[in-house]
């Protein structure tokens, strides 16, 4: 099989005859290489040299992303329509319906370099929606992921973000192997044969590695086709997810500092209970103190509850059940640390805990 020609920017003078716009794209620096006679008017230059001399700025990362996505198509012998808006420098914005294919452009030393041949077809102003425009330039530049896929999985249509996170879209079941659990899809599957949209925290395979996405699945009908297919917009939620984590972490490490077991004598332990004490606090005590009991051949345990904030009937039945367990490993408790206020609220609740109780830490040790 021949390899495919090269032209020399005088064999694409041939385009000069040509009524409609055609310039080539350097798919490297983003920028015009070349311009056919028929580009001149729309940027308000009289010559093709003065035009090609003009600054352009770098590609910005959407732009980049959408290059790149179009030369992975020229180099599997593909082409791409779209519609384009076209910012022309100094010159009033054109819509144009574009025809976008690869070309090899001869160098002057090396090999020839793959660039982008785009042919146009202006689009007269009054035959475009104002509305579909912006949105479709919203949904290129948006930073949330946006793809759309056909029912059999297929991915049909991809934003730049979407593109750089996941991939070009393409045949395959590209929607379940974007979840990194499968459980997920067959969630978000399960909603959409109900009719409903899915939502939730899912584990997504990017390009960059497994990352957190806030993922949304809507069953839709494609506007090209008619046929039922699956909108999908993502969310990047690491640093949510991260923070999330943090905070957990550092309210377990709170928890745990705040039922420190402290050995206070020959087979004596104190266990002081600070702040707000709900269930989950006092089971990590209990934890706490079962995780000592053995090792410090304990005989008598004194619960301290002089920094406890304040106690209501669910806090007063953990208390109980502490003091059951304790009395079912053969430890003796004690509680110490019982203010006046917390007296009326154990009183308040009930409770009937059964054993010892004084003011103070040192009052429960000098009784234990």
């Amino acid at each position: 099989m021949n390899a495919p020609r090269a032209y020399t920017f005088a064999e694409l003078e041939v385009f000069d005859a040509l009524s409609s716009p055609v310039w080539v794209v350097d798919l490297t620096r983003g920028a015009r290489s070349w311009v056919n006679l028929a580009c001149l008017p729309l940027w308000r230059t009289s010559s093709r040299d003065e035009l090609l001399a003009r600054a352009t700025e770098p590609p910005s990362q959407t732009a980049r992303t959408r290059l790149d996505a179009l030369r992975r198509r020229f180099e599997q012998g593909l082409t791409s329509v779209d519609r384009w808006t076209i910012y022309p420098d100094g010159a009033p914005l054109f819509v144009a319906d574009c025809k976008a294919s690869g070309i090899l452009l001869a160098a002057e030393r090396g090999e020839p370099e793959l660039a982008m041949l785009i042919e146009a077809r202006i689009v007269e102003a009054d035959s475009v929606d104002p509305l579909e425009r912006r949105s479709v330039e919203a949904l290129r530049y948006l930073g949330e992921l946006v793809s759309f896929y056909r029912q059999d999985g297929a991915a049909v249509m991809r934003n730049p973000a979407a593109v750089r996170a996941l991939g070009d879209p393409g045949d395959g079941d590209q929607f379940a192997a974007s979840f990194a659990d499968p459980s997920h899809a067959a969630d978000a599957r399960a909603s959409l044969a109900a009719g409903r949209p899915h939502r939730a925290d899912t584990v997504v395979r990017t390009t960059g590695g497994e990352q957190w996405f806030d993922t949304e699945v809507r069953p839709v009908l494609d506007p090209v086709t008619g046929e039922p297919g699956v909108l999908v917009t993502q969310r990047d939620i690491r640093e949510r997810r991260a923070r999330s984590e943090q905070l957990a972490a550092q309210a377990a490490e709170l928890r745990v500092l705040a039922a420190p077991v402290i050995r206070v004598g020959p087979g004596v332990l104190a266990l002081p209970l600070i702040g707000a004490l709900d269930r989950d606090r006092l089971d990590v005590a209990l934890a706490a103190l079962l995780a000592h009991l053995a090792d410090a051949r304990a005989t008598r345990v004194v619960l301290d509850l002089t920094g406890v904030a304040a106690i209501d009937g669910e806090v007063a039945a953990g208390l109980q059940r502490l003091v059951r367990v304790m009395q079912l490993q053969g430890v003796a408790p004690v509680i110490s640390g019982v203010r006046p206020h917390l007296a009326r609220a154990i009183v308040g609740a009930g409770l009937d805990l059964g054993v010892p109780c004084f003011q103070s830490l040192a009052d429960a040790l000098r009784g234990a």
